[in-house]
């Protein structure tokens, strides 16, 4: 294998194949097949929704003032104003901060051991699940939900073996050990096909997933093997 530099996986604004990143808690033998995160467009739709409202905010403060001008006089209206604009500008930067760092520090990731997912519940924060992948017993894909078909997204989903014990539970925690979900990413299906393929080799001698081909989500056929040539040391 070729030596490079080893990207710390949360930097990264793209992922480039062969995602050559690393990641918290990651083995020295451990390499990443697929790094994703949620699709770029409701990061967009979050971002819209922040902008709509800081105007409600601003557009608030500036009437307020205007109606109070009568009776309080017209420079509290205009320090009322003031403030909503001072307000919704300031709630429009952190906002947009804070959900970007959110965005790009939650990412889903397969690897030649498992299944990893980093969820940042606030830009200092995170928690994070992983799932063997000689416990997964298998693995779906769909779409729910109006938001997804309309901007033709996906959840990818893999099943643990923990979900096959037989065992009833109410205990949430118990419950969310049981699946693996990637949730609107743009090629759901084909992750799923992919790592069939993974824990297919996995099963059958998982040494070779040393050399596996990581995941190639927009290139199929013959764009994909000619773009291989390049990358020879892989053998799918």
């Amino acid at each position: 294998m070729k030596n490079f530099v080893m990207q710390n996986v949360f930097t990264a604004q793209h992922f480039v194949f062969p995602y050559l990143y690393k990641f918290p808690g990651q083995a020295s033998d451990e390499r990443i097949l697929y790094v994703t995160r949620e699709h770029y467009s409701i990061h967009l739709l979050r971002q819209c929704g922040l902008v709509v409202a800081a105007t409600l905010l601003f557009g608030c403060c500036y009437f307020l003032g205007q109606m109070t001008s009568g009776f309080l006089g017209a420079v509290v209206a205009s320090a009322v104003q003031m403030f909503g604009a001072i307000a919704a500008l300031l709630f429009l930067l952190i906002g947009w901060w804070w959900l970007t760092a959110l965005w790009r520090r939650s990412i889903a990731i397969i690897t030649t051991k498992r299944l990893v997912k980093f969820i940042s519940t606030t830009p200092w924060t995170r928690h994070n699940l992983a799932l063997p992948l000689d416990m997964v017993v298998d693995t779906g894909a769909y779409s729910k939900g109006l938001l997804q078909a309309v901007l033709k997204l996906g959840t990818f989903t893999a099943r643990s073996s923990a979900a096959s014990s037989g065992v009833a539970t109410d205990d949430p925690a118990r419950v969310n050990k049981k699946y693996f979900y990637i949730e609107n990413v743009g090629n759901a299906e084909d992750i799923h096909h992919y790592l069939s393929k993974v824990l297919f080799v996995f099963r059958q001698d998982w040494s070779k997933l040393e050399n596996f081909r990581p995941f190639l989500p927009h290139l199929k056929g013959e764009a994909r093997k000619e773009f291989m040539k390049s990358y020879p040391e892989y053998w799918s």
